[in-house]
């Protein structure tokens, strides 16, 4: 297996350490794996995004993706996400975390048609405040067959900035496409308002639909002089 390494400091911010690794290849079986990794370092603070891909003959069958935070002080979070193609189902996705010392997390999860069903993953760090943010969303081609997927994860920098990676994983006849964009620095207050306009999309679909029932059910409720009392 062989590879290229390459280190970039984006605009003033941490340097990040790319590794892109070439395809490894079986000649006996023709299964093969290629494997990218993202590392940033700030001071004892190390995060790692490992973006694996694997098949057989040229075909992509299945994505790993691995996020690994370590604070420096023992304590670590990691997310795993694996995705693998279905002839039956499109894509079928899989996720795993493990929170170690002094990580917290929460998880909101939407499903709101025609709205892709979405999943969002975030942890921090009670000792240091950092943390990451993780997003998985699923596009339907109907209520059966997932077409594709966009992950996005945002290692929290500082109070200002943040390092984003999107990776989109399609179904196709010959295997999955995986398109990496990133990673990009982004500012916290783009990063907010793009998480408020997911949360504001899904929560404005749910509240439409319960007013929709409560306004329906309106005409159905009895009058007074309807009501029956149970005598004691």
């Amino acid at each position: 297996m062989q590879g290229s390494k390459s280190v970039v400091k984006l605009n003033g911010g941490p340097p990040l350490e790319i590794n892109n690794v070439q395809k490894s290849i079986n000649s006996k079986t023709g299964m093969f794996s290629e494997k990218r990794c993202i590392t940033y370092t700030i001071g004892k603070r190390l995060l790692s995004l490992n973006i694996t891909k694997m098949g057989c003959d040229g075909r992509v069958n299945v994505v790993y993706l691995d996020l690994n935070e370590i604070n420096g002080k023992g304590s670590s979070a990691n997310l795993n996400l694996r995705v693998i193609k279905n002839e039956r189902y499109g894509v079928l996705c899989n996720i795993n975390s493990k929170l170690a010392g002094s990580y917290d997390s929460f998880k909101e999860n939407y499903s709101v048609p025609p709205l892709p069903d979405t999943e969002l993953i975030c942890y921090v760090c009670r000792e240091t405040g950092t943390g990451g943010c993780f997003t998985l969303e699923k596009k339907k081609l109907n209520s059966v067959i997932v077409d594709s997927v966009k992950a996005s994860h945002a290692f929290v920098i500082d109070d200002d900035l943040i390092f984003n990676v999107k990776i989109k994983i399609r179904d196709m006849r010959d295997g999955l496409s995986v398109v990496v964009e990133g990673p990009v620095k982004l500012t916290m207050d783009y990063t907010k308002q793009v998480m408020s306009r997911i949360r504001g999309k899904m929560e404005s679909e749910m509240d439409a639909s319960m007013l929709f029932h409560f306004k329906n059910a309106i005409p159905r409720l009895p009058s007074n002089g309807d009501i029956a009392y149970d005598s004691m």
